[in-house]
């Protein structure tokens, strides 16, 4: 099968691809990113036009860190398509591990559901059920047996919270449950190699695309990020107005 390459390609062309031309060619980092851009998932801070005087809006992340660049997981993966074809480079990730197939993929919500939801069907695996809850706080559903093995599937990494917090999650509620020691992104965005987790274990990160986004505390910004230039720093995924209004603010 003749390769294909996505740099280039327009958001109408992205949106007529066929996931199972993707099911044994694996994307690189840099075409993830690009079709993050294309179908307006990505943004980053453009230095350029802050130099000309257009300092605009930068991220405020949920830490508390400022940031230079952010991915929207509810944009990239909305399309049909484009989620199959993630879904696809997660099971081609998965036959590198060379491990048994887990008895349950576990999506972590609200960015992970319909995610292992696709690569379930895919790889003939069951499914766990999660959800958020009030305060943000997850939920597991599903009750697991013990010596069932668990697979966790994520969107985006940056610092393993979420992760972490469904990890001692499920060791709570059934402790006996194997949980495999990978996480499963598409992109790893905070540069770690591993997550570790108290008492539990020590997890390897498995990722579709590396790609490391900026990040300062209020501090440092001004001195190395966009706040140098006079920018604001806003959370850039409250509401639809919030995304238009950070990539909108240096136009």
């Amino acid at each position: 099968m003749t390769k294909l390459n996505l740099l280039g390609m327009g958001k109408d062309e992205l949106l007529l691809l066929n996931p199972l031309d993707f099911a044994e060619q694996l994307l690189s980092a840099k075409e993830v990113i690009y079709v993050a851009e294309v179908l307006d998932a990505f943004w980053r801070y453009n230095y350029a036009a802050a130099e000309q005087g257009k300092p605009g809006k930068h991220a405020l992340l949920k830490s508390g860190l400022h940031s230079d660049g952010f991915l929207i997981s509810k944009i990239l993966l909305k399309p049909d398509n484009i989620r199959l074809i993630m879904a696809y480079q997660l099971k081609q990730l998965f036959g590198h591990l060379n491990i048994m197939k887990p008895d349950w993929l576990v999506g972590i919500p609200d960015g992970a559901t319909a995610l292992a939801e696709d690569l379930g069907r895919i790889m003939g695996v069951k499914v766990a059920a999660l959800q958020k809850v009030e305060g943000g706080r997850i939920t597991v559903i599903t009750p697991f047996k013990p010596g069932e093995r668990l697979l966790i599937v994520e969107d985006f990494c940056t610092k393993g919270t979420g992760f972490k917090e469904t990890v001692v999650l499920i060791n709570s509620k059934q402790p006996e449950a194997e949980i495999l020691p990978y996480e499963m992104v598409i992109v790893n965005r905070g540069g770690l190699k591993k997550i570790e987790v108290d008492d539990i274990g020590v997890f390897s990160i498995v990722s579709v695309a590396d790609h490391r986004i900026g990040e300062w505390t209020k501090e440092e910004c001004p001195h190395s990020g966009p706040c140098r230039f006079g920018s604001v720093a806003i959370k850039p995924k409250v509401d639809e107005a919030s995304w238009r209004d950070i990539t909108t603010s240096q136009l």
